[in-house]
């Protein structure tokens, strides 16, 4: 069985005695050669979609992923050491790799797998050295039948763009201000398409979703698209009230009505919201004596301030929001039965960011430009910043991604947001995006980088010299330095 080969042979290659000899040039040279090595391959290996196989610049099998396996039916102990040559005709019916080794141009062919019959288009790719010399061919192959498959999903996401397209019309003939809410995900069109056509019907609405998804925001966008957006809208965190006082907060008292009562009274928030919307968060919390009030007030349109006899009538519409399971506690005996099917005449259950991938970088770059525009500052995300966003499951949703882009914002030292500084930050974001082989890959080509900025301050004696020689900022080359030995404290012998 063949060992797979080591891709650090390449930094190997690097000889520290010559370059002492050539000077900066020759450093410099192999420094950049080395980044535009690390470029390539962190490249491929992050382009997990197709399969793909690696050759020498002899055309010797270096690497191939699992997609090529399964594609192919060769596994990599079969083929990894192999020369192209001999495999051509055996397992495979013509190597676009050899074509390339030949012509030293990008060559795309289709291939037939012997073994399972299986046929694929193969693009190979030529990698030179500074000299013009190949040392690697990278071969990206994509199966006929997964583009079949992608054609099938394009025909079906054509026909869900066209049904959204109707829904956008229809928000449009609404008059209906999109940017209140920023939607690009299609859970939350459809969302924001529901909220459209209850806005102005006048009933109750019962909103669900983890903390931080927007519920209170939602709440808004009903109330500013209903016929009472010229009317108040308050926000009531029932949570955020003491048991017993939110009886009185909600449906007011008169004087006298208990000890600390102003002698006039007082209206709740249900008089003060007349004509309006009255949004309660966290209606789960209510107490459940207050809940048979708040029924009341649903059902008769009237409420009863604490310490009176005399009704009032109201003219309110009542959102509630929640992140409770309201029918767990009903089975509980700690939330009404009747009070939940009152609430829950149109429910809307906002999806929590990790299940609407597409709503997360325009919500961040919409963060960023609020706080660049608070801090005044110039910042921006970098692509790979942007997938380590995606990627994270993000468990205070909207909420806690705002926090993050606040806090980048503050903290980043550079104008570019980089993939690092939020895989540094205090949140969880490196723990929840681990990618092993993309992490050994890095951690290798980091590891020889450190290795050469040390060989080279040993050369010329001390960082600002180094610093000169390499015409790199000294902050930034010291910055980088002291980064790279407090991630790789034991590497003093690399």
């Amino acid at each position: 069985m063949n060992t797979p080969p080591d891709f650090s042979k390449y930094a190997k290659q690097l000889n520290i005695e010559q370059l002492k000899k050539q000077g900066t040039q020759a450093l410099a040279d192999e420094l950049s050669y080395t980044r535009q090595l690390y470029e390539s391959l962190d490249t491929i290996f992050q382009d997990s979609l197709d399969g793909f196989f690696i050759t020498d610049g002899e055309g010797n099998v270096l690497k191939v992923n699992k997609s090529y396996e399964e594609m192919s039916g060769i596994t990599s102990e079969e083929i990894i050491g192999q020369n192209m040559h001999d495999l051509e005709s055996t397992l495979i019916n013509y190597s676009a790799s050899l074509i390339v080794l030949k012509t030293r141009q990008t060559a795309t062919i289709e291939q037939s797998f012997l073994r399972t019959g299986r046929k694929a288009y193969i693009t190979s790719t030529p990698v030179f050295s500074p000299e013009g010399k190949i040392i690697m061919v990278i071969s990206n192959t994509r199966d006929f039948k997964m583009i079949e498959e992608l054609r099938q999903q394009l025909s079906e996401q054509m026909v869900q763009v066209s049904e959204y397209k109707e829904k956008i019309r229809a928000l449009t003939q609404q008059n209906i201000d999109r940017s209140q809410f920023l939607v690009n995900d299609p859970k939350m069109y459809e969302i924001l398409y529901s909220a459209t056509k209850v806005a102005d019907k006048d009933t109750t609405v019962l909103i669900q979703g983890e903390t931080g998804t927007g519920k209170e925001l939602l709440a808004h966008f009903i109330h500013q698209n209903s016929s009472r957006r010229d009317n108040p809208m308050l926000s009531v965190n029932c949570g955020a009230i003491a048991k017993d006082l939110i009886e009185s907060e909600l449906f007011g008292y008169e004087g006298g009505a208990f000890t600390g009562a102003l002698s006039k009274g007082r209206p709740g928030y249900f008089e003060v919201a007349n004509g309006g919307t009255l949004f309660l968060d966290e209606i789960g919390e209510m107490p459940m004596n207050v809940q048979m009030k708040l029924l009341r007030a649903l059902q008769e349109n009237e409420i009863m301030r604490l310490g009176s006899s005399q009704p009032r009538k109201i003219d309110v519409r009542v959102i509630a929001a929640t992140n409770r399971d309201l029918k767990e506690m009903i089975d509980a005996n700690e939330f009404r039965s009747d009070l939940y099917y009152r609430l829950n005449v149109v429910n809307l259950e906002i999806p929590p960011l990790r299940e609407r991938k597409k709503d997360i970088i325009p919500l961040a770059q919409h963060f960023l430009n609020q706080f660049n525009a608070k801090f005044k500052t110039h910042k921006t995300l970098s692509p790979y910043s942007c997938k380590t966003l995606e990627e994270y499951n993000w468990p205070g949703n909207v909420r806690e991604l705002k926090n993050t882009i606040e806090k980048m914002v503050i903290l980043s030292d550079e104008d570019i947001i980089s993939s690092a500084e939020l895989w540094s930050s205090e949140s969880s974001l490196i723990k929840d995006n681990v990618q092993l082989g993309n992490i050994q890959l890095k951690t290798i080509l980091e590891q020889i980088e450190l290795k050469y900025i040390r060989e080279y301050c040993s050369l010329y004696g001390t960082l600002e010299k180094t610093a000169e020689k390499l015409d790199m900022n000294l902050k930034t080359l010291s910055r980088r330095k002291k980064h790279l030995e407090e991630k790789y404290p034991r590497s003093e012998n690399l």
